[in-house]
């Protein structure tokens, strides 16, 4: 178990160290519009689509590095002022949630992923860059998250029924 639990922290943390070059490519591919555009006359045409495209690559699987730093939103009011058993409990109670959600999402994910694969489908824009890539990435996402919940289950399980748990 605790080969898995490093295995999966480790690929969360390196896509995590990844992905957080993404809002400086973000930033880059917005200069590079607004000072064609403002400065020279000449606006892109790929621009705006291309940081959508990367923002939504950056959100869907990051999500897996942030639930590794268990930074998704708790209800903090009450959360954050109970001792770590008492928090890997309420974990555990709300990780079947979390699993549906997880599940759901990489089963219509893949679905609406694969529909794109399928025909080859561009953008409809003047650019008509592939969109099957940028899809593809809901499910990769789902998919690291769910491990990283598994890694977090476990984690969470070895705090209630150990003394000192696993290290996450």
């Amino acid at each position: 178990m605790r080969g898995f639990i490093r295995i999966v922290n480790g690929i969360s943390e390196w896509t995590g160290k990844v992905l957080m070059w993404l809002p400086w490519v973000i930033t880059a591919i917005i200069v590079w519009e607004v000072g064609g555009r403002d400065l020279f006359n000449k606006p892109t045409i790929w621009a705006h689509e291309l940081s959508l495209m990367v923002f939504g690559a950056l959100s869907m699987v990051g999500g897996a590095y942030a639930h590794k730093h268990r930074a998704h939103v708790n209800m903090d009011l009450f959360y954050a002022r109970l001792p770590a058993k008492r928090k890997a409990i309420l974990d555990l109670f709300t990780f079947p949630f979390f699993a549906i959600f997880c599940a759901v999402i990489l089963w219509k994910g893949w679905e609406f992923a694969w529909r794109s694969m399928k025909i080859w489908e561009y953008s409809q824009s003047n650019w008509a860059p592939l969109i099957w890539p940028i899809k593809l990435t809901i499910p990769i996402g789902a998919i690291l998250l769910l491990l990283q919940g598994l890694s977090n289950l476990i984690s969470d399980l070895s705090k209630v029924y150990t003394r000192k748990g696993v290290k996450n």
